[in-house]
């Protein structure tokens, strides 16, 4: 009798373990499109059997422990690349923002206005005589003017752009910290109290996930199941103390104020290499910089030439001439005509001896478009436009191509993550009938059971 009992009791382990194996197959299928979720499986053991047991025979199953099907190895594969691919996004995004600033051949570009401000000199060399022709002059150079200041503030409103996104970045990395500090002690709280916490668990690794996207990051865990992150040398996450970042307002050398990222507690800045972060930093403090740099050369330029030129010939009555852009103007943003010319078109210079008819300094100014210039590292004016260009396409088309092989390489990372904790819904359909066949075996053990010890009870 002690024996059908026992059979009871082994069949009744059975009933609760495969109902428990089922619930967690069913959490699987439940979260099959739940970002982040890791793939679990209920661990199971025989139990022992007893000295009332005769030979040694098992009590049944039981079940030892829940486990998340996860490498930490592929963990911290992908997290070190997915800065990478961070950073590459960024500056392929912002690469290519400056590039469709830049954009030529089109009418409304700086090739074009140069064109036509070498055309317009080059005309009235031609027609030295005739005032129209400076009025098409001083329409031509103010169209250049407006082409290179109106490029300059767009690079500099693209630097303030950055701006705002570095303060984004620097809030969610913040966020980010708070909530893995917060999910250390829950995480720890519940394990501690001998639960599991698979689920806080996922939530974690996705937070760290997000982390090492925008960030490069170090993470490891100890023990008690805590993660320790650590970000240019120093903590960020300790257990579960966060440390926040602080933006400040700090000037660049050339004047121009950019936000940047500091540890609240000791006021140093908070240095990446790469990340979103880092793509930010290098296009916002590197590229458009240099950029901008070669723009205001370029406008410099041509303002010393044609000033030069200027004043070395006479105006429509016979005066000297005068500085045709503003000498004052610094740089891009400062290209301009000079008042003394915008007043009076009669100003303009075309004659190199004085003469009405005498076309020969406008026509020195036209060749400027094909002059090569120490001051431009041997280009002219046109060639060194061009090579600006060209440079910022290049640098554009190379951070789209790193984007794409780094996207790629993550996203082969993430596939073997995902083959090994994402959801299978053929596997888990599999297991499924072999729980649900294995819940139906133990009920027919207990009605058999159950059947053998009324027909003992019979016999009494």
């Amino acid at each position: 009798m002690a024996s059908l009992f026992g059979l009871l009791d082994t069949a009744r382990s059975a009933l609760i373990t495969h109902q428990l194996a089922l619930s967690v197959t069913g959490h699987n299928v439940a979260n099959v499109d739940t970002e982040g979720y890791t793939r679990q499986r209920l661990e199971l053991g025989a139990r022992l059997g007893s000295e009332q047991r005769p030979t040694g025979i098992g009590a049944g199953v039981e079940a030892i422990g829940l486990q998340r099907l996860r490498m930490e190895s592929f963990d911290r594969a992908y997290r070190r690349e997915a800065g990478g691919l961070g950073e590459s996004g960024q500056r392929s995004a912002q690469l290519g923002a400056v590039e469709s600033l830049v954009a030529e051949p089109g009418d409304p570009g700086i090739s074009d206005a140069l064109d036509k401000f070498w055309s317009a000199w080059s005309d009235l060399g031609n027609e030295p005589a005739e005032e129209s022709y400076r009025r098409t002059v001083l329409e031509a150079g103010d169209r250049v003017s407006a082409r290179f200041n109106q490029l300059s503030g767009q690079f500099k409103a693209q630097r303030e752009d950055l701006n705002t996104e570095v303060a984004r970045v620097g809030g969610e990395v913040n966020n980010l910290a708070a909530d893995l500090a917060e999910l250390n002690g829950s995480i720890r709280s519940t394990e501690l109290n001998g639960q599991v916490a698979s689920d806080l668990r996922d939530r974690r690794d996705l937070l760290l996930d997000d982390l090492a996207r925008l960030v490069d990051m170090r993470a490891a865990e100890d023990d008690q199941g805590v993660f320790r992150v650590w970000v240019g040398g120093r903590a960020l996450v300790d257990g579960t103390v966060a440390s926040q970042l602080s933006t400040t307002q700090a000037a660049a050398e050339d004047g121009t104020v950019l936000t940047q990222l500091n540890w609240s507690d000791t006021g140093h800045e908070f240095q990446v290499a790469s990340g979103e972060l880092g793509g930010l930093l290098d296009v916002r403090d590197r590229v458009l910089p240099a950029r901008l740099q070669e723009l205001d050369q370029l406008a410099d330029t041509l303002v010393a030439e044609v000033n030069r030129l200027h004043r070395a010939g006479t105006d429509l009555n016979g005066r000297a001439g005068r500085e045709f852009f503003d000498p004052a103007g610094q740089g891009a943003a400062g290209l301009a005509l000079s008042n003394w010319v915008s007043d009076e078109p009669g100003r303009v210079v075309a004659s190199a001896d004085g003469g009405q008819g005498n076309g020969e300094q406008a026509t020195a100014i036209a060749q400027l478009a094909e002059t090569r210039l120490s001051a431009l590292a041997g280009l002219s004016l046109g060639e060194a436009w061009g090579t600006l260009v060209s440079r910022v396409g290049a640098e554009a088309q190379r951070a789209e191509a790193d984007y794409t092989a780094q996207q790629a390489f993550v996203s082969e990372l993430d596939n073997r993550r995902q083959s090994i904790s994402g959801v299978n819904l053929d596997e888990e359909l599999t297991m499924m009938l072999q729980q649900e066949q294995a819940y139906s075996a133990a009920a027919r053990v207990i009605s058999t059971a159950d059947s053998m010890i009324q027909e003992l009870l019979d016999l009494v």
